[in-house]
């Protein structure tokens, strides 16, 4: 069984558990209106830049408060399910979790609460509750955290360092400049990564030493992700909003005057459309004369990307050197086939190639196609470097954007609500 008392420690350190009880008190109190208040601030900021949210809270916390929480989803909020007690799921028997989830859900549903998606308390998990997800028809998961090298480690104290290094251990995130910061497939659970460093690594671990630390750190997250056309999936628990506001805003201020655009979203939005984006059928047949008919079905806002390439479609200039093309069926024209080739043993290339929606073919003709790769040992270790080789050639190319309406990047604001009242805080670590 998991015990909260434990996992606090292991997480924190015996010191920073206890800083970070001393910080519950200032931040709950013993009626919701202190978090009531901070729920508030959250969504008039977000509101402010016609953005909306997710945030995972747990079942009983849930149970508890009905009527304050439907209250918010009524302002667009959505609420994930955070486990039905806050607890590891990673120690928890197969069948514990099963039991968790099905409670959690029955709990959501009587207090008028859609949920789709789900977030580990401590973001742990293993492969017994990945099945029992799949099993009781959760749509998207958010428990992988992603790690960006966005804080100066050099000028904090040693104590913090050795804080923040320990959270790094802890959550055993992917090296982002190794993975990319996307959602994939886990079987038909679609998992969305969790960016860091959050709010508690930047506040509580590093001792809070500016609010620019968070800004500095997230708008480096931000120009990150942009610039690669990925996902900031930004973890902000709403009880440290009024910490954070400052730098809630500024990271919004800056996505919403990028362009192309950033596509601002709930993860429950970000699932749907990576699940409708993986059905888009891409046709693409010679037409003489180096010409090819293309013609794409995808869902509402499916962007087409071209570089290198005369088409007879309108286009408008997008980055990087492509153009979108303002059409779902068009001839281009181009000296070589603009697809990704592979050879018939790289299957894991194939895979994730097809995943970033490059259109690919298999074959054993390198020259048939603009490129062409014989990668039979490719693995995920190797997901940006291969990105990196086909994005800086010079070669035709055709592919589907990763976000909808021409959007380069996306963003999604989150936040754990692990409690309404320092009584619900109190109860999780008696298990309730």
């Amino acid at each position: 069984m998991s015990n909260p008392l434990t996992n606090a420690v292991n997480a924190k350190g015996s010191i920073a558990a206890l800083n970070r009880a001393r910080l519950i008190t200032r931040r709950y109190g013993p009626s919701p209106a202190k978090m009531a208040r901070a729920l508030t601030l959250f969504i008039e900021t977000l509101r402010t830049f016609d953005c909306d949210a997710t945030f995972p809270v747990t079942a009983v916390t849930v149970a508890r408060h009905p009527a304050v929480l439907e209250k918010y989803q009524a302002q667009g909020i959505e609420f994930a399910i955070h486990g039905y007690t806050h607890v590891d799921y990673a120690r928890l028997a197969a069948e514990e979790q099963s039991a968790h989830l099905r409670r959690a859900r029955q709990v959501f549903e009587r207090a008028g609460l859609a949920a789709t998606g789900f977030r580990s308390p401590y973001l742990q998990g293993n492969a017994d509750l990945y099945t029992a997800l799949q099993a009781a028809g959760f749509a998207y998961v958010s428990n992988q955290s992603i790690m960006w090298d966005v804080v100066d480690m050099a000028t904090a104290a040693p104590p913090a360092r050795a804080r923040y290094k320990r959270a790094r251990a802890y959550y055993v995130p992917w090296d982002a400049a190794v993975r990319l910061s996307l959602p994939r497939f886990h079987g038909p659970l679609i998992e969305i990564p969790v960016c860091l460093p959050d709010d508690e690594m930047l506040l509580d671990r590093l001792d809070g030493q500016s609010r620019g630390l968070v800004v500095g750190a997230w708008q480096r997250i931000l120009a990150h992700t942009y610039q690669r056309g990925e996902l900031f999936t930004l973890q902000l628990h709403p009880e440290r909003v009024g910490l954070c506001a400052d730098a809630l805003t500024a990271v919004l201020a800056e996505a919403r005057a990028l362009w192309p655009a950033v596509w601002c979203a709930r993860l429950d939005e970000i699932a749907a459309w990576w699940a409708a984006r993986d059905q888009a059928v891409i046709e693409i047949e010679e037409a003489g004369d180096d010409r090819f008919r293309l013609s794409v079905a995808g869902p509402t806002g499916t962007t087409v990307l071209v570089r290198g390439i005369a088409v007879d479609a309108p286009t408008t200039p997008w980055a990087d050197g492509y153009v979108l093309v303002m059409a779902e069926t068009f001839i281009g024209q181009a000296p070589v086939r603009p697809v990704v080739g592979l050879s018939p043993r790289s299957t894991a290339l194939a895979e994730f190639l097809r995943q970033q929606s490059y259109l690919v073919e298999t074959g054993s003709d390198p020259t048939r196609c603009a490129c062409y790769f014989d990668r039979p040992d490719w693995a995920v270790g190797q997901e940006r470097a291969i990105l990196l080789e086909i994005e800086t050639a010079q070669y035709p190319l055709i592919k589907i954007g990763r976000w909808p309406d021409g959007a380069r990047s996306a963003l999604a604001i989150t936040g754990d609500v692990d409690a309404l009242t320092i009584w619900d805080y109190g109860l999780r670590f008696l298990g309730h």
